[in-house]
């Protein structure tokens, strides 16, 4: 059996250890030095584990919407349970949430606080008189975000309109691998108008393997512009998140992960300032929830690759750009002015956002927008880019491809690579005469020069 190295936190409030902006605390390593379940004891029940109040999500998911939680492992005959908690990003470590001691009783309680944040496996580790230690099962357990205000900092009015769209709009949501830009949810247009400051129906979608972020309002693009990524080996997730705050000049707490851990520069929960160059975030986060972000590149060579622990990065330009519009638009008690400052101080200050700002993250490689088929690059392998698809793609525009062999679609999708994508008009389809499309690079040459 494979043992974890432990991080030992005592009866440190949970909050502590949330990767957030926190002050550092003391780590020490727990050394696991003896085995489970080989002792001459062996015939000990297993120990139980249970978390309440929970409500359940999405496979084995345990979801946690109030402040805090309560733990019990049922281990007979114990006479100490240690609380173990992994977040998902934390490697092979996990962290000591708390040692209970309770002599010749058979059930270990306690209340735990949990942060935003909190994202992970949950277990127990039992501990009997003849030194025999016995886990319990692994809970996977995340927390349900709410809505905050945080007392002293920016208090946002809740604008009147942002309860849904506004009159005469339509909501464009996609299922998670529609592109929000998909002319089947846009009606096969997109149409571009400048904000409207009051209006707070706003929201962001972004398209993986097109590298584009837009920001919306009601079914209006305001802005759109390329990104970089996550890895393959470090995916943003695909699906609907929100963001309740926009944070100028940020802190970084380093995850407790193997690509941290093997760095020379930072440690696991170490608190990296904002004017400390190993600081990734730059100048700009928005929390997405379970420790996600979209924050600023590092540079132009960022956009449009694949270049992140699983965050958005955004050119830093864009980032401010976008800030101040979802302010202008919810009527936030913070100015352009105010928002501008953040690039040359290092004030930390959080914007909160009540309601929260839907995020929209698709998976879509072969979209029709404004009348256009365009395939992108399948960035994850997720074998997206199949002729069934591309064929499905046309027929729901009334493109018939009964006369073109599986051969010809596949050379079609055979034209993309990392750095292209392949275009073709859906009125050149229809008439015969697009077979051929043309290649265009996957990111304009001037938005990696902006």
């Amino acid at each position: 059996m494979k043992f974890l190295n432990y991080v030992y936190v005592g009866l440190i409030p949970l909050t502590l250890f949330a990767l957030a902006c926190q002050p550092r605390a003391e780590w020490t390593s727990v050394e696991r030095s003896t085995t489970v379940g080989n002792s001459p004891n062996a015939s000990l029940s297993q120990p139980t584990i249970e978390a309440v109040p929970v409500s359940d999500g999405e496979g084995d998911y345990k979801l946690v919407s109030g402040e805090s939680f309560k733990l019990t492992v049922g281990a007979p005959n114990a006479v100490e349970v240690e609380l173990f908690y992994q977040p998902v990003t934390a490697g092979d470590r996990a962290l000591l949430l708390q040692t209970i001691r309770q002599p010749d009783k058979d059930v270990f309680s306690v209340d735990l606080k949990i942060p935003e944040d909190f994202n992970g496996e949950v277990w127990g580790r039992a501990k009997y008189p003849s030194g025999e230690l016995k886990e319990t099962e692994h809970l996977l357990i995340a927390k349900v975000v709410e809505p905050t205000n945080e007392a002293g900092k920016t208090q946002p009015s809740p604008p009147a309109n942002t309860s849904g769209p506004a009159s005469g709009t339509k909501e464009v949501v996609s299922d998670g691998d529609e592109s929000a830009r998909s002319d089947q949810l846009t009606g096969g247009r997109v149409e571009r108008a400048e904000l409207k400051p009051g209006d707070g129906n706003v929201r962001i979608t972004v398209n993986v393997p097109a590298f584009k972020m837009t920001l919306w309002q009601g079914d209006k693009e305001v802005k759109s512009n390329y990104v970089g990524v996550g890895r393959k080996n470090f995916p943003i997730p695909v699906g609907m998140r929100s963001a309740d705050k926009i944070i100028l000049n940020p802190d970084w707490i380093p995850p407790d992960s193997a690509w941290v851990r093997k760095s020379p520069n930072v440690e696991p929960y170490q608190r990296i300032s904002a004017d400390d160059p190993d600081n990734p975030l730059g100048k700009i986060k928005i929390p997405l929830g379970q420790a996600y972000l979209l924050h600023e590149a590092q540079g132009a060579s960022d956009i449009g690759n694949l270049v992140s622990h699983g965050c958005i990065r955004v050119m830093r330009d864009d980032l401010f750009e976008v800030t101040k519009m979802i302010a202008r638009a919810r009527d936030l008690s913070i100015s352009d002015r105010q928002i501008s400052a953040a690039r040359n101080d290092n004030d930390r200050r959080v914007i909160n956002l009540n309601p929260d700002i839907p995020v929209d993250i698709n998976y879509d490689t072969i979209v029709v927008e404004n009348g256009v088929l365009t395939i992108y690059p399948d960035v994850y392998e997720r074998n997206a880019n199949t002729v069934e698809h591309l064929r499905a793609e046309f027929h729901a525009f009334g493109v018939d491809t009964s006369e073109l062999s599986d051969d010809v679609l596949k050379q079609m999708l055979d034209k993309v690579d990392g750095d292209h994508r392949f275009v073709v008009p859906i009125a050149d389809m229809r008439k015969g005469t697009g077979l051929n499309g043309k290649l265009e690079p996957l990111i304009p040459e001037r938005a990696r020069k902006e």
